[in-house]
């Protein structure tokens, strides 16, 4: 019987190959997602390698979420859904932190892409939903409320687009980006400037007027990158 696994050339990483190799038996439907993986001492015999660099392997994919361990079963192949996804991104961004300028970038890539969605798609519930959170805003005066509010604006915005990678991907960058909105939600003006931005991002998606929701979008987010560099200089010269 043919192996399933190729035994791993002793210059590469033998772990890193060993995860693609499974990556790949499962992309083109040697694994299927339930089946449950050779023991151990096989999978060993088949890669060429000791025990324990098979076990150190299964640990990584299982905290990937490539793979799932049931207590007195095995191991199995699981399916990967979007929030394995977020997380393995999460973890990525706080070993490896992205630079300030690309998450900007990022946000704004995906807050117009979202808009135009929800434009499109938004329901009379997400609508009634963008509305409390402006009326929320314009009632809060403490800091922490007003970051709250403009965040689940957004995010409502986000989740009315119906991609739940892209709302995942941008709920990432909002958080990395949580403490700088904070400090510019201190400034009362700032506040107000943004209350009226999101009255106008409203109105347009109300009206399922796309390219208006796409245009006001990408004014807000000029007009919210200018206020947040405005805020780390002053904090700098602070």
């Amino acid at each position: 019987m043919k192996p399933l696994f190729e035994k791993i050339p002793q210059r590469d990483s033998i772990r890193e190959i060993i995860m693609n190799q499974f990556t790949k038996m499962i992309k083109e439907g040697e694994l299927s997602i339930g089946d449950k993986i050779p023991p151990e001492r096989n999978l060993a015999e088949q890669f060429g390698v000791g025990r324990s660099t098979i076990r150190e392997a299964i640990k990584s994919m299982t905290s990937m979420g490539l793979l799932e361990a049931r207590l007195g079963e095995g191991t199995f192949v699981r399916k990967v859904d979007s929030d394995d996804i977020k997380q393995q991104l999460q973890w990525g961004l706080y070993l490896d932190p992205v630079p300030f300028n690309e998450l900007i970038e990022l946000r704004k890539v995906l807050e117009l892409e979202t808009v135009k969605r929800a434009a499109l798609n938004r329901t009379a519930e997400e609508i009634i939903e963008l509305e409390s959170w402006i009326n929320e805003m314009k009632q809060e005066g403490k800091v922490h409320h007003n970051k709250k509010n403009d965040l689940m604006f957004h995010m409502t915005i986000a989740k009315a687009s119906n991609n739940k990678m892209i709302y995942n991907l941008l709920d990432l960058i909002r958080m990395s980006l949580e403490e700088w909105f904070e400090n510019v939600l201190k400034n009362p003006e700032h506040v107000k400037n943004s209350i009226a931005e999101h009255q106008l991002i409203l109105e347009a998606i109300i009206q399922q007027d796309v390219a208006q929701a796409v245009k006001v979008m990408e004014a807000h987010l000029e007009r919210g990158e200018q206020r947040l560099f405005e805020q780390i200089n002053q904090n700098k010269d602070g």
